[in-house]
């Protein structure tokens, strides 16, 4: 029965990537170059590149944080954990987290892993359908959090009071979210692709087909090589630059 449905599936996929509000969204195919088994790291349900450090943060759906190399070895972990760690992004010299079930957001010092404060944020709905992914706009200064489904951003500021929201048509969910030079990129787990965003109004300039099955976590490190995890097969994908979808026939 799945067989039979899956074109049509990949069909209705399609039609969604290539519109959004009746404009036509360039589209390209984006294929990892090889992967790495993280079995260390239970479900990695997001990750972080820091410039700093040149390591990764990773977060983990048991509510724990980990600090890694570029391969995925792990260097040390947060000993304060939460319940369920689903987003993550650094900001000056203190980690963010989204934590879903609770509704709150952890803010960690970078340096020692230590546990600075806790927040609560404003939102509704299912237990497992909430914050999937946190980042930072740069571009209107504010913590940007992302629910899975429906998809709506919302804009928190610093001691995360909420903003703004802005409902999100373009894709069915999203499960990550990342700042990476003054653009906005989105990360849909069950239309598996990147929505590169207009950082003022959200709105799709580019969609990137990944062949990456559950993607939950994206990261951009210095030279713009793209990083994604699967939680379900706690895997991390390596990828190389994004391309420029106009530019492919």
């Amino acid at each position: 029965m799945l067989k039979i449905f899956r074109p049509l599936l990949i069909f209705i996929v399609a039609i969604l990537l290539l519109s959004f509000k009746g404009k036509v969204v360039p589209n390209c195919k984006f294929k990892f170059e090889h992967f790495k088994s993280l079995n260390h790291i239970p479900e990695p349900s997001d990750i972080v590149y820091d410039s700093i450090t040149q390591h990764f943060f990773v977060v983990s759906d048991h509510g724990i944080l980990f600090e890694t190399d570029l391969k995925g070895n792990i260097i040390r972990k947060a000993s304060e954990e939460g319940m369920d760690f689903e987003g993550i992004e650094i900001k000056d010299s203190f980690i963010y987290i989204s934590d879903e079930t609770p509704r709150k957001v952890y803010k960690y010092r970078k340096s020692d892993l230590s546990l600075v404060k806790v927040y609560q944020v404003s939102w509704g709905g299912a237990a497992n359908r909430a914050f999937e992914s946190i980042t930072y706009n740069n571009s209107k200064n504010c913590f940007v959090l992302v629910s899975q489904e429906p998809v709506s951003i919302v804009e928190y500021d610093e001691n995360f009071r909420e903003k703004e929201r802005y409902p999100f048509h373009g894709v069915r969910d999203i499960s990550g979210a990342r700042w990476y030079k003054d653009e906005l990129y989105l990360l849909s787990n069950k239309d598996d692709c990147i929505i590169k965003c207009n950082p003022l109004t959200y709105e799709p300039i580019e969609f990137y087909r990944i062949n990456v099955l559950n993607p939950e976590g994206l990261a951009f490190d210095s030279a713009g090589q793209v990083y994604i995890t699967s939680d379900d097969l706690q895997r991390l994908y390596f990828f190389k630059i994004l391309p420029n979808c106009n530019n492919l026939k």
